[in-house]
């Protein structure tokens, strides 16, 4: 697996939609942290949430994580990002497919157009406190707001090597050194951004 041409730590916060990615980020942004949105311009900046790809737009999602891989290539400084490939991983753990996306992402971590982060930080939050907090903004058809499929993405992200075990196992060992560590995203926002910011900076 290829590593980042920047010696600079690479943190990637991932986990349950609603568990506060974002939210925490923005705060870290304000604090100076340097912060790469979930969806990006082709110039780096956030992409609007109305404008982010739909579900079953698989490609734009994919080249989503192609162009922030990109980004990160030889940055000068620390920086905190708002998901990256494992998300896509996530997906498919939660609606199907893995084999077939950990392939994906195997590829393109060998070529060097994906970048394995220093870290990942797993925001954990129940599946019913994710659609809670995401009340207002549930589309019916999207799979994330249904809990049963939830329960598997959760299940993935607490523990993805034993799913990347069956799925593809010459992924598993490239993603076991990458330390992950899990936060309870049931703290309030100001809790979750120094508990990211603190991981970060280690």
């Amino acid at each position: 697996m290829h590593s980042s041409d920047s010696s600079a730590p690479v943190t990637v916060v991932e986990g349950m939609p609603g568990a506060g990615k974002t939210t925490v980020l923005a705060a870290l942004a304000r604090a100076g942290r340097t912060v790469l949105p979930e969806y990006t311009t082709p110039a780096g900046d956030l992409l609007d949430h109305d404008r982010h790809p739909h579900h079953d737009d698989e490609d734009s999602h994919l080249a989503n994580w192609l162009r922030k891989a990109d980004h990160l290539r030889g940055h000068p400084g620390p920086v905190w990002v708002d998901r990256d490939w494992l998300t896509a991983l996530a997906w498919a753990a939660s609606t199907g497919g893995l084999a077939r996306r950990a392939d994906w992402v195997h590829c393109h971590l060998a070529a060097g157009r994906l970048i394995p982060p220093h870290r990942w930080i797993i925001l954990d939050l129940p599946p019913h406190l994710s659609l809670q907090r995401r009340a207002e903004r549930l589309h019916p058809g999207h799979p994330w707001s249904d809990p049963t499929v939830l329960e598997r993405l959760r299940a993935f992200y607490l523990d993805p090597l034993t799913h990347l075990a069956t799925a593809h196992p010459g992924l598993a060992e490239l993603v076991a050194a990458v330390p992950r560590q899990r936060v309870d995203a049931t703290a309030s926002t100001d809790q979750l951004a120094g508990a990211v910011d603190a991981v970060g900076a280690r």
